[in-house]
Formats: C-alpha cells, structure tokens, sequence
C-alpha cells in the first residue's frame, strides 16, 4: 500500500506470503475468526467490543487458536505428519503447543481489530485515485517488486497470485516450495532452515538490484 501511494519514496518492495486483496477464502476463514468472538459470553455488540472476564477470555482465544491451526499450516504437513519431526509428540501436543501457547496472551479486540483490517484489504481502494481498479492500483507502484507465495499456503494463494503480478510493470515472483502452508514466509522455527535459506538469497539478490 505504501508502495502504491507513495511511489516516489518507495524503491524495492518484497511481499512475502502476502497479498493485495482479501481472497473470498481469506474472508471466510476471517468470518470465523469473528463469529468466534462474537458468539462468546463477554462481547459486547453494542460496543463493538470483547469485554468478557478471565475464563471466558481463554475459552474464545484457545477456540481461535484451533481455527488458525486448521489454515495456518498445509494438509500435506499434517498427513505427512510432519509435526513428528520438529519435537511434538502428538497432533494434540502440536495444537496446544504451537498454536493455543501462541494465541494465550492475545487481547482479543487487538486481534478483532487485525481481522477487520485483513478483511477490508483491497488495493484498489486504498486511495480515490484508483478508482477502485486494482490493476491500477498495481501498476502506480514504480518500485522494483519480489512477491513469494507460498506453494500450499491456504491464505494467499499462489496460483492467482502469479496472475495478479502480471499487473505489475516489474514484478518477479518465487514461489516458497513448502508444505509448512502460510508459516513458511515465517521460517524461524526447527524445520525451516531451507525456506530461511531461500528467502534470505531472495532478499538479498533483490536488495541488489539497481532500483
């Protein structure tokens, strides 16, 4: 978005498991995310505003915690049972460890308030000028571009993604061969040393480029 608003001020972009619009696979899972909330005992409607006490705080964090381990991964990591491999001992250890562990300290509105923004996201309408095109949107950004999908990522994905770069004037697109789903553009746990590796050389490379 700032590349596209302020283009004079940007000169290399590199978009990893990201994208420039809300997929409707995005706002489905984001749907999810909400209703979770909204359906607790602590939410506020008339507030717009999660204000439940400890224990019902817990319960809907722990249920969107499960919802993100659904998507946050791909279905080949947990058929192939990968999680054996990185120091869990089970796909309940996995769920509890990685992803409940992860969400316990959340503040619920906090996070309410990063699901609003994902689902509003469009390029198109991120300024007047665009008209609400996205391919004019794209094509305001003057930077040089680096846009790495992730092969079996469930949020941003890559086949449609390698569509939408062609929008771009100068977009290069690498693909992140992994079964790790959307965490692969986050390589810093056990287990990710090739996809830190590979996007590493490909910031790298793209850092020295002329701009």
């Amino acid at each position: 978005h700032l590349a596209a608003l302020y283009p004079d001020m940007v000169e290399r972009v590199c978009a990893v498991a990201g994208g420039v619009v809300a997929f409707d696979t995005n706002k489905i899972f984001l749907e999810s995310l909400r209703h979770c909330i909204f359906a607790s005992k602590g939410w506020d409607p008339k507030r717009y505003w999660f204000a439940g006490d400890v224990r019902e705080k817990t319960d809907v964090l722990k249920a969107i915690a499960r919802i993100y381990a659904g998507w946050g991964v791909s279905a080949a990591f947990y058929e192939s049972k990968e999680y054996l491999n990185i120091g869990f001992e089970s796909l309940e250890d996995f769920s509890n460890r990685s992803y409940e562990k992860g969400f316990e300290a959340c503040d619920i509105n906090n996070l309410l308030a990063q699901v609003d923004t994902w689902l509003h996201t469009d390029l198109a309408h991120a300024d007047a000028k665009f008209c609400g095109s996205l391919s004019q949107g794209m094509r305001s950004i003057t930077a040089n571009v680096l846009w790495m999908p992730v092969s079996t990522d469930k949020y941003f994905l890559a086949e449609p993604i390698k569509k939408q770069a062609e929008l771009f004037d100068n977009c290069e697109v690498k693909v992140i061969e992994s079964i790790w789903g959307h965490r692969a553009g986050d390589p810093s746990r056990p287990g990710q040393e090739h996809q830190l590796k590979f996007i590493a050389k490909a910031v790298a490379d793209l850092c020295a480029q002329s701009p």
